[in-house]
């Protein structure tokens, strides 16, 4: 009996690495994604933060009040930068999730045709087998002696 040999091997495995490189590339753009929101976060807490000492210091000096005024107005420039950066992020992250579906897909054709193909080798292996047992008791038949 021959082994069962997929033809196509080499390409179910330049597919299955293809998909591989897109879910690496999808780990890394949810990681940036999420820097991005942590980074985010922070900026709008320290922005609030940076907002009620402004509102609850009433004997501080002018200078310091301007300092506290055009840090904050700097901050929400900052924020509103990483607002649009995690926007993009956002999309990035869709964008390799759907190459990393559409890299399954494709491997997965791959799979399935080689499974039928499996099977269909299996099948006829053993109808082989079973005609050779049937010839072997054919030949080695005696009828009995009356």
């Amino acid at each position: 009996m021959a082994p069962f040999r997929f033809r196509l091997e080499q390409v179910l495995r330049y597919r299955k690495r293809l998909e591989e490189e897109a879910m690496l590339a999808l780990a890394g753009a949810v990681m940036h994604r999420d820097a991005l929101a942590s980074r985010l976060i922070a900026m709008e807490e320290d922005f609030a933060a940076q907002r009620q000492r402004l509102c609850r210091a009433e004997t501080l000096a002018a200078p310091e009040r301007m300092l506290i005024l055009d840090y904050s107005n700097a901050l929400a420039l900052d924020i509103e930068q990483v607002r649009q950066a995690l926007n993009e992020a956002e999309e990035h992250v869709d964008r390799r999730r759907v190459e990393v579906v559409r890299k399954a897909k494709d491997r997965g054709v791959l799979d399935s045709l080689k499974d039928k193909q499996a099977a269909r080798h299996r099948m006829h292996e053993r109808q082989q087998e079973q005609q050779n047992n049937d010839e072997t008791a054919t030949l080695r038949y005696k009828p009995a002696a009356v």
